[in-house]
This record gives structure tokens, sequence and C-alpha cells, in this order.
């Protein structure tokens, strides 16, 4: 996993403090390490408070820290992008697409505790978590909005949707009445390459189970649910759909952690069909199969969500709170 905004900028000052480059007594501010590196105050008061504890900087009578434990005299100077070079570091963070990694990690943690009842998100606590700005968990949250995991309720607070015997049902029947009709127009339209693709990735991994991991069977899984299901392009009904994604989720987050993989064939051989049906450009055949194999995977995910409703073990992470006397029992 990317390192985050606050590891990176520790590292950067701490070297630089190392180094002599940021002298003892000079003046560290927030504001004005922010606007170097380019990103939200609250990492920097983060990391600056980090060092604080750790003896690295401390406290004087004016605003901001100084570096050093009792340094003789306090230095005060603009800190620009040249102090940080100059200890063989950068004046920046590698931010690529490290949200992402942080939404799946969110994801995780929010579908696990979804399934256990009903609770509230603090998006501030989730920055002040991630030691990320709130846009950074704005963008976070409207992600897992759109796969109808979490709801907003007001300026700063979200409600996890919970996942129940009910509405796993009802996601089973809007999937039921939207894919098949969504892969039998894919079939009508796609090319042979993405599917014979989708053919070649479900071998491989036949071939290769049980050592697969989770993320390469929710691959698979995307393979037909998403991608191949584009392909019948009504970009309407995909939107409605991204809302059932709490059914794949669970499996995602479950299987082959804390639930083992199945012994057999968890659903390789329900997609060939769906895809060999694409292939041999048969519309009713594609659609036929897939409403089978959604209809046959609906007891098997709800013996899952209540094994794991019933035994699963989650740690509630600070920025959830159960909402009172909401919990399922």
């Amino acid at each position: 996993m990317s390192r985050t905004l606050k590891d990176q900028l520790y590292d950067a000052l701490l070297r630089s403090m190392a180094s002599g480059h940021l002298e003892p007594g000079l003046v560290l501010l927030e504001g004005n390490i922010a606007d170097i590196f380019g990103m939200s105050r609250s990492p920097v008061r983060q990391t600056l408070g980090r060092l604080h504890e750790e003896g690295v900087i401390s406290r004087f009578e004016g605003r901001g820290f100084v570096v050093g434990r009792a340094p003789r005299e306090v230095v005060r100077r603009t800190l620009s992008a040249a102090d940080f070079r100059a200890a063989g570091g950068r004046a920046s963070v590698t931010r690529t697409e490290s949200w992402r990694e942080l939404a799946e990690q969110v994801e995780h943690d929010v579908v696990l505790c979804s399934m256990k009842g009903r609770l509230e998100l603090n998006e501030l606590q989730l920055a002040k978590t991630l030691g990320v700005s709130r846009t950074t968990t704005h963008r976070i949250l409207l992600q897992l909005q759109s796969l109808g995991v979490v709801e907003k309720v007001k300026y700063s607070s979200w409600n996890v949707v919970p996942l129940d015997a009910d509405r796993l049902h009802q996601l089973y029947e809007a999937r039921r009445q939207l894919e098949p009709f969504m892969i039998g127009l894919a079939s009508e339209r796609a090319e042979a390459a993405p599917v014979e693709r989708y053919l070649e990735r479900l071998e491989r991994a036949r071939v290769a189970y049980p050592k697969v991991t989770p993320n390469e069977l929710d691959a698979l899984e995307n393979d037909l649910h998403h991608e191949a299901l584009a392909l019948g392009g009504n970009t309407e009904i995909l939107i409605m759909l991204q809302r059932t994604r709490p059914i794949l989720l669970i499996s995602k987050h479950l299987l082959g952690k804390a639930i083992a993989l199945p012994p057999g064939d968890p659903f390789f051989a329900a997609h060939r069909r769906v895809f060999e049906a694409m292939q041999a450009r048969r519309p009713h055949e594609a659609s036929d199969a897939l409403y089978r194999h959604i209809k046959e995977s609906e007891s098997l995910v709800q013996d899952r969500l209540a094994s794991f409703h019933r035994a699963g073990e989650i740690a509630v992470p600070g920025y959830l709170r159960w909402l009172a006397d909401k919990r399922e029992t």
C-alpha cells in the first residue's frame, strides 16, 4: 500500500532536520509547509504534532513549533522547497492514486460493519483517521455512495446503509430483472475480442484455483457483472446496477478472509456458459444463463451474510459509531 501523506511529510521533515538544512531554532509554520508540499493543513498539523510528541520539535511562545528540544535562539525565515531538496529529498508527496487504496480500506471496513447493523460515519473523523484532506475523504465517500454503501444525512455525517437479508434479496431481484436484459443487448453488439479475454482470464483462474486471491476473484466477477454488461450500451441501466454492488462486495471482503474459499468451482462454469453464449451470438441463451446464475447464487451469498452476521468479528474504526438502539442482534 502507498505510504500516507503524513508519513511522507514526516520523513521529509525528519531528514531535513537531521541533515541540518532545517536548523535548530527554526520556526515551522503549518501554512508555510502546506504550501511547499501542496497539501492541506490537516496532515501537516498531525505530522508536526507527532514530531512534537517525539521531542524532535518544541513549542515556544510564538506561533508554530521550533526545531529541536530547547534551542538557544528562535530563527524566523520562510521555508522553501530548496530546504528539502538540499537534504536529498523532495518538496513533494506522491499522491498518484493513493486515494483509491484508502477507499479500498474504507470500503472494507464499512461493508463488514454494514453486515452487523446501523452506523453513523463522521467525515471529519474519517479525514483525521486517514490523515488526508476533506476533499479526499469526500471523494471516497461519494464513491461509496454510488455503490449504495453509505448515504449522506447532514453536513459532515453519513449513515452506513445496513446490509441485511431483506435488502440483499431486493438487490438480487433488481439484478435478476436488469442484468439478463443487458447481457442480451451485449451479446448482439459486442465484438469478439473482449469476450475472448474474459474467457481466457476465467480459464487461467480455473486452472490455478484455489491459488487465487480475493482481488482476482473480484476482478472476474467484474468482467461479467460490469464490463460485459457495459457492452450492452445502456448507461442508465448501468447506473441503476451500480447500486447492487454490495452483493459482490460481500464476497469480495469475506471470501479468502473471514470465510474460506469454497472447495469447488465458485462461479467459473456459470460465467463460462454466459460468455460462450455471447461468443456464439445467442442473446436469449446468454440471458437465460445469467438469470439462472444470479438466482442460484443468492442462497450462497445469503448464507455468507448470515454466517458473518452471526459469528464474524469486526473492529469498528473510530470514524464509525453504532446508532443508538439500532444495532442488529
